[in-house]
């Protein structure tokens, strides 16, 4: 069992997000009416969506980018949103996707919670063998007058170079690796512009770890597997998490 880790009174995290991809020994044919009734009472708002998307990434000024054209063949997918769009949980014939900006009351509580749909999901998409599962933790450090600098908050590791920690204005950096055979870890470090809640601007840390081995669909299977990739991410935070990081996470930074 990995050893416990603390819940902080004031996490940076903005964002979560898990993705379990799946196959099925049965063809499946989802409808909204059906999952509907499963995930109303906590998610009443539904969306249609596509769970192939074309994502585009750039860097420096924007260009003018012509429209998305229309992809043939695409799954449908369903996603079940809370009211305050804060919550929402999507569907297809391949994939279970839960996500979270609400504010975060730890590991345990957001697992609980996954696995609690996950399970709801299954009569319907029938899953029988996970061939990927994803999890996703989006940071947001605020920069302030006493403590402006990305080394304040941040130290070098193996995932942040020296050199970018270093930075005494704008940064960006992705370090892609693989911990250990069919398995992925995605580092990503930006600076975020100023906005009305970070008059002096932010610091992004994005951590996604990724495992694409296959095991049966069973709920302690899936379990074993999320315990090994938020041990992971929870190790790139912490290891890169300076004093005055950790001081703001306890809440004892004035």
């Amino acid at each position: 069992m990995p050893t416990p880790h603390p819940t902080y009174p004031k996490p940076t995290i903005v964002q979560v997000l898990c993705e379990i991809a799946f196959s099925s020994d049965e063809e499946i044919n989802l409808r909204a009416a059906e999952l509907y009734p499963t995930f109303s009472s906590e998610f009443p708002e539904i969306q249609p969506v596509q769970t192939q998307v074309q994502l585009q990434f750039m860097v420096g000024q924007p260009v003018p980018v012509p429209p998305l054209q229309p992809q043939p063949n695409l799954n449908s997918a369903f996603r079940f949103t809370t009211s305050e769009g804060k919550r929402f949980v999507q569907i297809s014939n391949t994939s279970f996707v839960y996500q979270s900006t609400e504010p975060y009351l730890g590991w345990k509580a957001f697992k609980e919670k996954l696995l609690e749909l996950w399970l709801a999901s299954q009569p319907r998409t029938k899953a029988s063998t996970i061939t990927k599962v994803g999890l996703r933790y989006i940071n947001r450090i605020v920069l302030t007058k006493k403590h402006p600098r990305l080394s304040d908050w941040l130290q070098p590791t193996d995932d942040l170079p020296k050199a970018l920690i270093s930075s005494k204005e704008n940064f960006l950096g992705r370090v892609e690796s693989s911990p250990m055979p069919s398995h992925l870890r995605l580092v990503t470090l930006a600076r975020q512009p100023s906005g009305p809640d970070w008059p002096i601007g932010a610091v992004v840390l994005d951590i996604d770890r990724i495992t694409m081995t296959q095991f049966d669909a069973v709920e302690r299977q899936i379990a074993k597997n999320l315990e090994i990739l938020h041990e992971d991410v929870w190790a790139s935070f912490d290891s890169s998490s300076t004093k005055t990081l950790k001081s703001y996470l306890f809440g004892r930074l004035k």
